[in-house]
């Protein structure tokens, strides 16, 4: 069999065991790694135009420390 037929077999294999798990699913949580939302079009925290490289205060509020010092921190992210 060729290669390429194989794996494209396997993969599509693949895709019908992930759609099945995930329509069978109560919920689903997906966990990926940085970038994934820069090629979205998603502003990055930490590249030359990220959010905390042009404001570096943001940074320093984006913490548990600042979180659990800070109260009006709380109630921002409460009525979030």
């Amino acid at each position: 069999m060729d290669p390429d037929v194989a794996a494209s077999d396997e993969l599509a294999e693949n895709v019908a065991r992930a759609r099945s798990w995930l329509a069978g699913a109560a919920r689903v949580t997906v966990l990926t790694g940085a970038g994934i939302s820069t090629d979205s079009g998603i502003p990055d925290f930490r590249g030359p135009n990220g959010v905390w490289t042009k404001n570096p205060a943001a940074e320093r509020t984006a913490t548990l420390q600042h979180y659990l010092a800070e109260p009006a921190t709380r109630r921002q992210a409460w009525q979030a």
